[in-house]
């Protein structure tokens, strides 16, 4: 399969967010070989090697993903201590790379951490068994084994200090520099067992000059929000509604504020340039969302007319003096004197 550039992943993204179409995979996979995750899956197995494969696991995890993450995303972490004062918790993530669990790990490391997904991401072999051992829990269609899946995060947070980590967002999207919609599945989770949501957005920033020098596109920025809790006063149908609308709230706030989009005038449809213009005033968000979407086109488009602005606040001294008038004013003889350029007026 031919390799996809980050240009083409850019404009997926933005095709599919023009058609509101944010949970669609833009990143080729396959199911070939995939573990079935059925009634009879067990998510956490209670046996002696399962645990001390889970131990000899996550003890590699603590000591490699700093230096891993510090070396391949120079990663920078804020906002520590917002997950430090929970106990247990539903952690919600961007999911926005293939490695961002790389990531995700190293910032729940002082709880017990257990992260959700595809469930064609466990492939028979050895990796299955690695990412369990690691805390993988897959989702799956069947009814039986999602309800297995309620029993068995139910049981992490009955150990205390734990994390479960979803990406709300559903699909990834590649280095992908907008918010998108979060799905109601993790608040579910947090409200039947009673426990916060943090999110967690995973955000690019310009690498330093020695890292452009050795190739490195877009380097990581993680900020901890503030977590949510459940209010005793709602329904669990009303919690669940209230918790998704805050914590999308604080993601989009989150990705405006870093990114530099104006929160009141920013929308998803857009893409992450169109919102960077429409908030510097250069682009009308009504006029954008009317046309197709074409980052290329665009920034040359503005880039003209910022240009002509330039030119237009210029001196333009053709328009008093013609070419011979212009030499007429200065007195080019004596070039090598003290004053090179003499002003002579000329009486027209």
């Amino acid at each position: 399969m031919a390799k996809i550039t980050q240009k083409e992943y850019d404009q997926m993204h933005a095709q599919y967010a023009r058609m509101e179409a944010f949970d669609q995979w833009t990143t080729p996979f396959t199911q070939d070989n995939v573990i079935t995750v059925d009634k009879d899956y067990q998510f956490q197995p209670n046996t002696r090697t399962f645990k001390a494969g889970r131990f000899v696991v996550k003890s590699l995890l603590r000591t490699m993903l700093p230096l891993a993450n510090k070396l391949l995303f120079d990663l920078k972490i804020e906002g520590k201590d917002n997950l430090k004062q929970v106990d247990n918790a539903i952690r919600v993530s961007n999911h926005v790379m293939l490695l961002d669990t790389m990531i995700n790990f190293q910032v729940a490391f002082g709880h017990r951490h257990y992260m959700t997904g595809a469930a064609f991401q466990l492939k028979k072999g050895f990796c299955s068994k690695f990412f369990r051992a690691g805390g993988f829990l897959p989702l799956a269609s069947s009814i039986k084994a999602m309800s297995n899946l309620d029993k068995s995060i139910s049981e992490i947070f009955d150990h205390g200090n734990s994390v479960v980590t979803f990406y709300a967002e559903q699909a990834m999207w590649e280095k992908y520099e907008n918010s998108r919609p979060l799905k109601k599945g993790a608040f579910h989770y947090a409200v039947k067992n009673n426990v916060p949501v943090v999110m967690t957005v995973i955000l690019f920033r310009q690498p330093n000059w020695l890292r452009r020098k050795l190739g490195v596109k877009k380097d990581c920025t993680v900020k901890i929000c503030p977590a949510i809790y459940p209010r005793n006063d709602l329904s669990v149908k009303d919690n669940i509604d209230y918790m998704q609308k805050a914590t999308q709230e604080m993601y989009d706030r989150t990705v405006c504020e870093f990114y530099g989009y104006d929160y009141d005038k920013y929308d998803m449809r857009l893409t992450p340039l169109e919102n960077k213009y429409v908030a510097q005033g250069l682009l009308d968000k009504d006029t954008a969302l009317a046309s197709k979407p074409d980052d290329r086109a665009l920034k040359q488009r503005i880039d003209r007319e910022l240009a002509e602005r330039v030119r237009a606040q210029q001196p333009m001294y053709e328009e008093d003096f013609s070419e011979d008038e212009v030499y007429d004013y200065y007195d080019f003889d004596d070039i090598y004197s003290e004053d090179t350029l003499t002003e002579h007026p000329v009486k027209l």
